[in-house]
Formats: structure tokens, sequence, C-alpha cells
């Protein structure tokens, strides 16, 4: 068959969101080629018949001697590799991967999930160019959300043939429906994410001290690492654990335990490709509350199975969350299996697979 070489930033991305289509290539008869920075996730996949390539990456780095010598990497690897078909997946990966294929005339397909957001013009300027460079030899476009589509067929001038694709999914059997928790002393809403600020947690820690103030049976659990740069997050959670306010879940590398516990989730995230959080819990039949915006809404039925509110706007945020503590436990247990319903209508991770081995199939003629 083909040999297929996919390219991200770290073996998480291929193991949580990807695993369904590597081994259905692999299941094809197809040679599977991994690259990107050694992680423990590698080894599932090489068990089962796939190739690695450890290429390092600086995944928030600004470093351009670091971005040149990425390119190189990539660009002696699919040299030799030869590829009959590229798949890349996040942004410097989509970016310089897709230069090199275009460079070397390999077609490579494109899922760019979360575009950058930057209100410096300059480095706006620049991303655009690095987005239509990378992006323009791109035998198909992922998107994962109207927003970035149009942002970025803008950008390639509507020439770039794509596919709107719900997000990675959800793998439905993994995060299988769970009963909903009877007891509602105390109400449980969960964060997950970096606690950084464009995560929306400076958003969530307002809500949590105004709910926890007017509703003492509400509980508001945070699940994320911390980063370098968290702009002081990490001492404002210690404080408000101490008082009461908050708890923080340390990093789980399986939530599907503390989804189950949850009666909602928050997302207060500023911008989105298509976010895994709502559709895990959803999954799970756990209602949310999110950002109105691109890669939030489109996994929420305003009302029935979640709600949305204004975009870091902690006034709408407190309004949804006083909405859904006053739902009764019956009309949260529906809500939750509207959420599951939904999932299965739309965003079974099945569906993802199947697009993309159409495009391969398609490239592959």
């Amino acid at each position: 068959m083909a040999r297929i070489a996919l390219i991200s930033n770290r073996d998480n991305n291929f193991y949580n969101f990807r695993s369904e289509l590597i081994l259905k290539l692999v299941e094809l008869g197809h040679d599977v080629n991994l690259v990107c920075p050694y992680g423990k996730k590698i080894d599932y996949f090489t068990q089962r018949g796939c190739k690695f390539w450890d290429i390092d990456l600086d995944r928030r780095g600004k470093n351009a001697f670091k971005d040149a010598k990425l390119i190189l990497a990539y660009r002696k690897l699919l040299k030799e590799l030869k590829p009959n078909v590229v798949l890349t997946y996040t942004t410097k990966s989509s970016v310089y991967g897709g230069m090199v294929c275009r460079w070397l005339k390999i077609p490579y397909i494109v899922n760019n999930a979360g575009l950058v957001e930057n209100n410096n013009k300059l480095l706006e300027f620049i991303l655009r160019i690095l987005y239509r460079t990378g992006f323009k030899g791109a035998s198909c476009m992922m998107y994962q959300n109207g927003r970035e589509r149009d942002y970025v067929n803008e950008l390639l001038k509507n020439k770039v043939h794509y596919r709107d694709i719900p997000g990675s999914g959800v793998n439905l059997d993994t995060f299988a429906y769970q009963p909903y928790p009877v007891d509602d002393n105390p109400i449980r809403f969960n964060f997950v994410g970096r606690i950084v600020g464009f995560k929306g947690i400076g958003e969530f820690l307002e809500c949590a001290k105004r709910i926890k103030a007017k509703y003492p049976n509400t509980e508001f659990v945070i699940y994320g690492s911390f980063v370098d740069d968290d702009g002081g997050y990490k001492d404002q959670i210690v404080k408000l654990e101490k008082n009461g306010i908050v708890k923080y879940g340390g990093v789980q590398l399986d939530m599907k335990p503390y989804i189950a516990k949850a009666h909602a989730v928050i997302h207060s995230s500023y911008y989105e490709g298509m976010t895994n959080v709502i559709l895990e819990h959803a999954a799970m039949g756990r209602p949310a509350i999110a950002s109105d915006i691109p890669g939030c809404r489109e996994g929420i039925d305003e009302g029935v199975s979640g709600y949305t509110f204004e975009l870091k706007n902690v006034d709408s945020l407190v309004e949804k969350i006083e909405k859904f503590i006053s739902l009764s436990l019956e009309e949260k247990v529906e809500m939750g299996q509207a959420a599951r319903a939904k999932m299965e209508r739309e965003f079974d991770r099945d569906i993802v697979t199947n697009v993309y081995v159409e495009e391969i199939r398609r490239l592959l003629g």
C-alpha cells in the first residue's frame, strides 16, 4: 500500500486524538510513520506496527534559529522517507511541515486546530505569511470550525480543497455515557485546561468567588498544568483553595472518573479549534457552560445540552451558571442526555476517521 507520515508536536496529540485513524491506516496495510518528539505514548503505536521518527520541536517558542533547524530536519526526513501522503497537525508542524511538503511536491493534508490569536500587528502580519506559505500547497485543509475555515480560505484565495470535520471527534466507547450524579450537594463544576490567561482561568476564578458566596453548595475544581508565565494564577489558586472557594485537582492523564463526578464543565477559553473538553464531558452526559466562540458553540445546543456566555464577560458567565443551578435534577439529567445524543449524531470520531480515509484514497488515486 502507501507510505503515510503524520507530523505533530507531541505524542499525546497522536494518542489522545488520532489513535483511531492511525490504527485504521495500519489495518488498511499502509506503512505508517509518526513524526514528533519522543514521548511514552509513542510505544503504543510502535508496538502496533507504526514507525517512529524523533524530531525535537519547541511548541511555544519564537526562536527563528530553532524554527529553521526544525524546517531542515523535516526536509531531511521527508526527502529520505519519500511518503506518498503527509498528514500534519498543530500550528508549527502544519506550517513548517507544509512548507517542506510543498517544496518536495509531496501531497499533504493540514489539520491546524486553533489559529494563533495576536493583537500585535507585526506578528499578525508574519503569521498570515506563514499560514499562506505553509498551507497554500495543501491537497486538503481540514477545518474544525467555520471561523478558521473562512479566515484561512480568504488567505488562500479559496483555491485549496477543504473538508469540514467535527474537531477531532470523540471516541464514544472510551467516553461512554455515565449516570448523572444524584447527589447535588455540592454541585460540582470542572475546569479543564492549561492554567493560562487565554484559557479563561481568570474569568473562572472570579466567577467561582461570586457563585460560592451566594451558593455555598457548589464546588469548582481545576484540572490542568501551570505554565512558567502563568500571570500569577498559581498564587491566586493556592489562596482561593485555602479559603475553600476552588479545589486544584492537578494534571490527570485519565479524566473520565473526574468527568463522571461533575455536574457540568465550565470552558471559558478565548479561542479554540474544536475543544475536546466539551466533547468529552458531553459524551459522558455532562452539560457544558462555555464561551460563545467558534470551537465551543458548535458542541452545544443552547439551552438544550448546555449554555454559552459572552466571551470574557464574568457577569454573563455567572448568569448562565445561576440558570443551570436553578434547574431541577431531572432537568440537569435531561440536559446531560441531550449532550450525549448530540455527540452521537455529530461528533463520533469515526466521522473524522472516515473523512481522512476518503481523502487519502483520493490522493492515492
